[in-house]
C-alpha cells in the first residue's frame, strides 16, 4: 500500500507546472526532509527547460564566461561551478551582450513603450564584472539615424560589439509592417559607449554580426534585404566597406558563413559553403578558408564534401580554436563533437559517423581551448567539458530543481 501511494504521489507531482512545484523547492536538505514524507519534486529527471532555456553565452577565457537563462544574466568564473547573477537593475529586454574580459562589458537593453510614447534604449556598462553598471539613455527616433520608413511597425537595439575599453560598434534598426523590409543603422562611439554617431555608409543589416579587431579594423556579417546574407570589412574606421565573396571550385553557388576567427592580427579562417546540384537534391560542401594577410586574401584549409541531410545536422555549428575545427551537434540530447584537421578533406557521404540516425542541431558553441568548451543544447541546457568533449556537465544558470533519483539520493541539477 506504501508502494502504490507513492507512485500515485510521484505521478501528480510530474503532472503539476513548474512553477507550482518550484513554489515548494527550498534547499536540497529542505526537501529532502519533505521527501521522506512523500512530497518529491522531481523524481529521476526535471523536464526539458525547466527554470526557462539558456538562451545565450559566452566562454570569454578558461573558466571565465556569461550566461543568459530566463531573462536573467549570469557570470562565472570557476566553469559553471557557481554563478553571480548579474543582470542589471530596470526593466526592458536584452538585445545584446558583450565581455572584453571578465570585467568589463555591456549590454544593451530595449524598452517597449505604450503607442504614441516615444522608444527608448539603454546601452549599460560595467568595469567589476557586474557588480555595478553605468546607464546610458537614448531616445530611438529614425530621424537621429537618416532613416525613413512610411509605415513603421518598431525598432530595437541589436548588436554590441568592442574591440577595447573605448571602441565599440552597435547597430539599430527599424522594421516595416512586412518583415523583410528594414533599416537600420551603425553607431560608433570612443568613449566607452558613453555617445554614439552614425557610420555613414555602413551596410544596413538586421541585428549583424560584429567582429572588431582595433578600432579601425572590423567585419560584419548580417542579412541585407537585397541581397541575403554578407560578409563587409572595413579598414578605416567604417569610413569604406569591402564585401568578402568567395567562391568554392565545382559549386553552383556559394556563400561565406558568419564572422572570420583570427588567431592573431594577420592569421584567421573564414568558413565558406558551396552548393552543387545532383539530380534533384542539392550537394552541400562546407570548406574552412585561412589567411594569413589580415583578411586580404583567403585559401582552401581543410573541406567537409557531400553533406546530406543528416550530415547538415552533424556540421550544423562549428568554431574555430587553435588549430581545430570544431563542430557541435546533439545526438540523443548529449552534445556530439567531430574535429577536421588541417589539411583534410571529409567526404560525409561515405564518413561512417554520418551513419547515426538522427542528430539535432546546437545553435551556440563556444571554446576557451581545444580541451574546454560550452555547448547550448538541443533541450536548452547549458553543458560543459573539460576533456574536449569526452565528457559533458550540465552547468546552466539560474533556478536548479531537486531531484531524486531512482535510488532516492538527491541532487540539486537535472541530469545530463
Amino acid at each position: 500500500m506504501r508502494m502504490t501511494r507513492s507512485l500515485v504521489v510521484v505521478t501528480l507531482l510530474l503532472l503539476l507546472s513548474p512553477a507550482a512545484i518550484a513554489q515548494d523547492s527550498a534547499t536540497p536538505a529542505a526537501a529532502a526532509s519533505q521527501a521522506q514524507g512523500g512530497d518529491v519534486l522531481w523524481y529521476g529527471k526535471a523536464p526539458p527547460g525547466w527554470g526557462g532555456v539558456v538562451t545565450d553565452m559566452k566562454l570569454i577565457a578558461p573558466n571565465v564566461g556569461w550566461a543568459e537563462r530566463g531573462g536573467r544574466l549570469y557570470l562565472t568564473t570557476d566553469n559553471g561551478a557557481n554563478w553571480k547573477d548579474i543582470t542589471p537593475p530596470g526593466d526592458g529586454t536584452f538585445g545584446s551582450v558583450f565581455f572584453l574580459d571578465g570585467e568589463k562589458g555591456w549590454v544593451t537593453i530595449n524598452h517597449l513603450q505604450s503607442p504614441g510614447v516615444e522608444q527608448k534604449f539603454e546601452v549599460l556598462s560595467t568595469k567589476d564584472a557586474g557588480a555595478t553598471w553605468s546607464r546610458a539613455t537614448f531616445p530611438l527616433r529614425q530621424r537621429d539615424y537618416g532613416i525613413s520608413l512610411p509605415d513603421l511597425r518598431g525598432g530595437s537595439v541589436g548588436t554590441i560589439s568592442f574591440s577595447d575599453s573605448l571602441h565599440g560598434w552597435m547597430n539599430i534598426w527599424f522594421e516595416e509592417q512586412t518583415p523583410n523590409t528594414f533599416a537600420s543603422s551603425l553607431l560608433l562611439t570612443s568613449d566607452g559607449g558613453r555617445t554614439w554617431t552614425p557610420a555613414a555608409g555602413a551596410p544596413s543589416m538586421k541585428s549583424p554580426e560584429m567582429l572588431l579587431t582595433t578600432p579601425s579594423y572590423g567585419w560584419l556579417y548580417g542579412f541585407e534585404f537585397n541581397s541575403g546574407w554578407a560578409l563587409y570589412v572595413t579598414r578605416d574606421g567604417a569610413r569604406s566597406w569591402q564585401e568578402v565573396d568567395l567562391e568554392l571550385p565545382d559549386s553552383e553557388m556559394s556563400h561565406v558563413i558568419g564572422l572570420p576567427i583570427f588567431v592573431d592580427d594577420q592569421d584567421g579562417f573564414l568558413q565558406v559553403n558551396g552548393i552543387r546540384r545532383m539530380g534533384r537534391e542539392l550537394i552541400l560542401t562546407m570548406a574552412l578558408m585561412r589567411t594569413s594577410d589580415g583578411g586580404r586574401t583567403w585559401q582552401p584549409d581543410r573541406m567537409v564534401a557531400n553533406l546530406d541531410d543528416i550530415g547538415r545536422q552533424q556540421y550544423s555549428s562549428s568554431t574555430v580554436i587553435g588549430s581545430n575545427w570544431i563542430f557541435a551537434a546533439s545526438a540523443g540530447h548529449h552534445p556530439l563533437l567531430t574535429r577536421v584537421v588541417t589539411g583534410a578533406k571529409i567526404d560525409a557521404g561515405t564518413n561512417s559517423t554520418a551513419s547515426l540516425s538522427h542528430y539535432d542541431a546546437v545553435d551556440h558553441i563556444s571554446f576557451a581551448n581545444p580541451a574546454q568548451g560550452w555547448v547550448i543544447g538541443d533541450d536548452g541546457y547549458l553543458m560543459s567539458t573539460t576533456d574536449g568533449g569526452a565528457n559533458w556537465t550540465n552547468i546552466s544558470p539560474g533556478p536548479q530543481p531537486h531531484v531524486i533519483q531512482p535510488h532516492g539520493s538527491f541532487v540539486s541539477r537535472p541530469a545530463s
